[in-house]
Parts: structure tokens; C-alpha cells; sequence
């Protein structure tokens, strides 16, 4: 069989000598270990392929996966718990899922880590009518909002209150199901709604639904997005794939910071499904625009992409065991729930971040 043998970065070799392994202790040239060329690795994503994503597909497309002896078959999501639990149950190697239910399933006792942070706003929060009077927290008082229970965001919305300064009893919610979720707001049967804005935004901007979010971290709530996730056994069996994984993945983010138009024409050839719809494009442009608002952020700026900062994830599980947590559930230790060792090898210099940051303001202005 055909094999190749990656360079041995800095970080797997911190990795083997924190372990202890022969490599920490050799004089002489050191070798990776071989991984074999076209290793199947199957990936999930939390949901469908959608602009948030896309860099998934840039990195098989433009062969930053192949280039590192890796042939990934990717497969939508129906969510961050049931990725979390596929990957748990050893269906899927590797995939996303959102930090929070991330924390949750870990506290439940699930297999999981996660090695990578790939943007820095879960964009949890509320979202209002472009030409709504609310535009900060105190704005909502005396006003309904519409909110799914069973929804990723709905457990933390007291935090939000709390952080806001203000009482539940201030605000009226009306439970929905998310298929009248957004037909509500828009026939102003409530001021708000719950949800998660970079999945949310995308999907009722290019529907022509004149929308905004207001951001749970507006107060001061800080929750991640996107985590490429494992199981620790695989981690720890080979961390050169996993360290494969990771930077196939941040090398495809650079690029489509860098190459926005040319990284959609490739995700539009590669999930041609969403070319033949009305909006398609649109919906793709509007999400990768809000993914790199949200990637464009001090962590990945000062350390590199996929670097998370362990107050944040030590902030994030206190938040999940005060308001998620349950019975039976264990709290986590940040090193049970992260990684830093993979991340970081992919920088943008100034210049690049503040194009990414000029041609992302569009996107800011829609989460606040």
C-alpha cells in the first residue's frame, strides 16, 4: 500500500513528549507516523451543507484532505446532539458540533473532545424585524417572544436575562413549533423569536424576510460556534490523522477567507442541490459571510484558526451545568472538553484579516 509520511509539526511532537512516548526522548531526526494515503475517514456535519459549512467541502474539493492521505466521506446532520452522539457511537470519526451541546453530551457522559474552535458567536439570541424598535435587551421588556423549548438556545435564555439585568417575569414567551416560529414574528403575533442566528439569518434573508439578531453575547455571554469534534480513543490511537483532520480544515477556511467567490462557485459545484434553488446563492453567500464575522475574532487573529481560549470553555460549562445541567450528569473539565494542540498552524497576516473584516461589516450589522 501506497504511503506517505506528513512533516512532523511542533504540535504532534508536544503531543507524543507530553505523553511520554520514545519521540520525546530521540537525538536524531524524528519521523511522523505514515498515515496510509486515501485513509477513509468519515465526517458529519451538525446540519445541512449549508455557507456555515463550506469550508468542510473546500477542503475535499480543493484536496487539502487528499494532499494529506485522507479520503472523507461527509454526511449532513440532523443537529449538534444527535452529531454528538453519532460520533460518540463510533458512526462517524470526526464532525461538528456546536460548544454548548458539545458540553452537554460530555457532562452525559458521551466519548467526546473537541480539537478544533472554528468560529467564536454560537449567535445565540433573539431575532426582530429590521425595522423593529428593539435593539437591546432592555428593549424587550413587556414583549412576547416566540421560543421552540426543545431548541439549543431556549435553556440559556435566562442567563441572557440574568446578564441583562433583568427578571424573567419581564418578558412574556410564547412556546411555538419551529414551523410557525418565523410566520409569527413576521405576522407580528410576537416582537421576537429564539434561535440561532447563522442558521436562522441565511435561511429568512434570502427569502426576502427583512430580519436581525440580537445576541445573547451582547451582554457579555460568551458561547463558541462550530467544534470539530472526536472521541478521545481516536485522538489518542493516532493523533496525526486528527492533527490531519484539523488542518485540512483550517487551510480550507484561509482560503475561502481569502477566495470567498471562487470558495462558493466550488461548494455550489460540490452540493449542486442548493445551485437549483431560487435563493441558493444568496443563502450560501449571507451564511459564509456571517461564518467569517464570526471567525474574525481576537482568538484566531493572535493564536491562529482553530485556537480556543479556556476561560471562554471554562465560562461555557459553567453556564451548561447551571441551567442544562441534570441528574446523572458529571461537570467537565475544560481539558476533558478541548484541545488547543492541533490548532493554530493556519495564519492570515493584517492585511488579509482586515479585508476579511471590510467585507464581513455587511454581516455584522444583521447580529448585534
Amino acid at each position: 500500500m501506497t504511503r506517505f509520511t506528513p512533516p512532523l509539526s511542533r504540535r504532534t511532537l508536544l503531543k507524543s513528549a507530553a505523553a511520554g512516548t520514545a519521540l520525546a526522548a530521540m537525538a536524531g531526526p524524528l519521523s511522523a507516523p505514515a498515515l496510509a494515503a486515501n485513509r477513509p475517514v468519515k465526517f458529519t456535519l451538525a446540519w445541512l451543507a449549508q455557507g456555515t459549512t463550506l469550508y468542510v467541502y473546500l477542503a475535499k474539493a480543493k484536496g487539502f484532505f487528499s494532499q494529506r492521505g485522507l479520503d472523507v466521506e461527509i454526511s449532513r446532520g440532523y443537529g449538534s446532539l444527535p452529531a454528538a452522539q453519532s460520533i460518540a457511537a463510533g458512526q462517524f470519526d470526526y464532525g461538528i458540533v456546536i460548544s454548548t451541546p458539545l458540553i452537554l453530551s460530555i457532562a452525559k457522559g458521551l466519548p467526546l473532545k473537541a480539537i478544533a474552535t472554528v468560529d467564536y458567536d454560537a449567535t445565540m439570541g433573539m431575532g426582530v424585524l429590521q425595522d423593529s424598535p428593539i435593539t437591546a435587551a432592555k428593549d424587550l421588556t413587556g414583549k412576547k417572544i416566540g421560543a421552540v423549548p426543545g431548541s439549543a438556545e431556549y435553556p440559556f435564555f435566562p442567563a441572557f436575562m440574568q446578564k441583562a439585568g433583568m427578571q424573567m417575569s419581564d418578558v412574556e414567551l410564547v412556546h411555538l413549533d419551529n414551523k410557525v416560529l418565523e410566520r409569527a414574528m413576521t405576522e407580528k403575533q410576537v416582537a421576537a423569536i429564539m434561535g440561532i442566528g447563522s442558521s436562522s439569518l441565511p435561511v429568512m434573508l434570502s427569502k426576502g424576510i427583512p430580519v436581525r439578531w440580537l445576541l445573547y453575547s451582547s451582554v457579555g455571554m460568551r458561547t463558541y460556534g462550530q467544534t470539530i469534534v472526536t472521541r478521545p480513543e481516536v485522538l489518542e490511537r493516532d493523533p496525526a490523522v486528527s492533527e490531519a483532520v484539523v488542518d485540512a480544515l483550517m487551510e480550507a477556511v484561509a482560503y475561502s477567507m481569502k477566495n470567498p467567490e471562487e470558495s462558493m462557485e466550488i461548494f455550489a459545484r460540490e452540493v449542486p442541490e442548493i445551485a437549483l434553488t431560487q435563493n441558493g446563492k444568496e443563502f450560501v453567500r449571507i451564511g459564509l459571510g456571517l461564518a467569517h464575522h464570526t471567525i474574525a475574532r481576537s482568538e484566531a487573529m493572535e493564536h491562529g484558526l482553530g485556537w480556543g481560549d479556556p476561560a471562554v470553555y471554562q465560562e461555557m460549562i459553567d453556564l451548561v451545568m447551571t441551567y442544562a445541567g441534570g441528574e446523572g450528569m458529571t461537570r467537565p473539565t475544560v481539558e476533558q472538553v478541548f484541545t488547543n494542540d492541533f490548532a493554530g498552524e493556519f495564519k492570515l497576516e493584517q492585511p488579509e484579516w482586515q479585508s476579511v473584516q471590510a467585507r464581513s461589516a455587511e454581516f455584522g450589522k444583521l447580529v448585534s
